[in-house]
């Protein structure tokens, strides 16, 4: 969300942000409540009520088991005894979104996903390996001694910034948060940000 605002901001717009639930967000971006949406992973259902920015940053999706517990993911088949905590609307890959033979937990946030693993009401979670991290950091850092990651990540994704089309101007809006990526790619302050966030 940071970086979403800080183009924006250099692309000229006043930005207001709000943190709400996804299922929230999408119906606000179909009836034009939002406008953007900060964060997201490419979805090709998503593209008809969205329009997708340049990529500004790449996360790696993985899996989080309770520490000590001998979960071997190979491939999705792997996971056919275990229960997985997912968020509610959440996009992690077309493969798992689809893979409806998993026992999948619908949960509101990450941080709940990663409570019921280390309290064993779930196997696993899974989610950006950023945003694993900052959950934990943020919110209850002993969880951090309680699960570990699995090998090997589900997926790599990028991530952009996107747009309601429900706005008429939405594809100015993605042109010229692109030129103002550009830009800040360009003299170091995309860099700076990122290490800011990175150090945390």
């Amino acid at each position: 969300m940071d970086i979403s605002r800080a183009v924006l901001e250099r692309a000229g717009y006043d930005v207001k942000s709000a943190i709400l639930p996804w299922p929230r967000i999408v119906s606000g971006a179909q009836t034009g409540e939002y406008d953007v949406i900060t964060s997201l992973f490419p979805s090709i259902e998503m593209q008809n009520i969205l329009q997708y920015s340049e990529p500004f940053y790449t996360t790696e999706i993985k899996f989080i088991q309770r520490k000590g517990r001998d979960i071997v993911f190979g491939d999705l088949n792997s996971l056919r005894p275990y229960s997985i905590a997912v968020g509610a609307g959440f996009l992690y890959s077309p493969e798992f979104d689809e893979a409806d033979f998993l026992e999948k937990v619908e949960v509101t946030t990450t941080l709940q996903g990663i409570r019921m693993v280390a309290a064993s009401h779930v196997d696993l979670t899974l989610d950006s390996t950023d945003v694993l991290r900052h959950s934990i950091l943020r919110d209850d850092p002993s969880l951090g001694d309680q699960i570990e990651l699995l090998e090997p990540a589900l997926a790599t994704q990028s991530i952009h910034m996107a747009v309601s089309t429900f706005r008429s101007d939405h594809a100015t809006i993605v042109a010229e948060f692109n030129r103002a990526l550009e830009e800040m790619q360009a003299d170091g302050s995309f860099a700076e940000l990122l290490k800011k966030h990175n150090a945390n």
